[in-house]
């Protein structure tokens, strides 16, 4: 979150104009930030769509703007923290803004819960499960989840495979967890004209994956009150003062 507190002394003004102006400058100062919060999410936007790996909709959809309030609140622009499901943006985006390790997901959590991986390993989607967007579908994991025994009870009910024929029928007890050939990973079992065969929908690596800062959100913000501000304030005071009552 990027807040935008304006004061009086952040407003270029000479003294002989502060007197003139000094009952407009509290009203000058709010459109002034909320102003300059909307020019911000511009731009983080367009740096978003131009370094992001095929953001989502809903990844695009996040950004908000919460406009200065003449009783001291500031502006804010600001990730949404929740979502009805999924995981937010402003819990996946932290790699790229802040860069470093990537911490574990709930889906890796779920998969050393059970001891199918280890604490230490993290797990690397086969690029043949990818979505256009880069991303391991929702429903992918949750069946694999369920076929390997690591889905979670919600409400008193357990979304695991069974034995069931209409569980099998499902192919809900194709994927499994272990090692073929040199690779350890989470694997999908196969019917082809060949006969029977595997391949890997993720690959456990022992090292967490590390990102460099691609989207430096607070400097982007910075920089763009840095360049517009006095703008903005000039255009808000005289807007204000026009619109003034007498």
């Amino acid at each position: 979150m990027f807040k935008l507190d304006i004061g009086v002394d952040d407003a270029p003004l000479t003294k002989s104009a502060m007197d003139l102006q000094r009952r407009h400058i509290p009203f000058a100062l709010v459109l002034t930030a909320t102003r300059l919060a909307k020019r911000i999410k511009k731009g983080e936007l367009a740096v978003m769509r131009q370094r992001l790996d095929r953001p989502t909709p809903t990844t695009m959809n996040s950004l908000f703007v919460k406009a200065a309030t003449t009783k001291g609140k500031p502006a804010e622009v600001y990730f949404k923290d929740s979502w009805t499901s999924g995981i937010p943006a402003d819990a996946y985006l932290q790699q790229a803004v802040f860069g470093g390790l990537r911490p574990h997901k709930r889906f890796e959590k779920s998969l050393i819960a059970r001891g199918i991986m280890k604490s230490g390993q993290y797990a690397l989607p086969s690029k043949v499960f990818l979505n256009q967007y880069g991303n391991v579908s929702r429903g992918l994991m949750t069946k694999v989840l369920s076929g390997l025994g690591a889905a979670e009870t919600v409400g008193g009910f357990n979304a695991n495979a069974t034995d069931s024929k209409r569980s099998m029928a499902k192919g809900n007890r194709r994927y499994f967890g272990g090692v073929v050939g040199d690779e350890s990973g989470v694997w999908e079992r196969m019917n082809t004209k060949w006969g029977a065969a595997v391949q890997p929908v993720f690959i456990f690596s022992d090292g967490a994956p590390s990102y460099r800062t691609i989207f430096p959100f607070f400097k982007i913000a910075e920089n763009i009150v840095k360049a517009h501000k006095a703008q903005e304030f000039g255009d808000a005071l005289a807007h204000t003062m026009a619109t003034a009552r007498p």
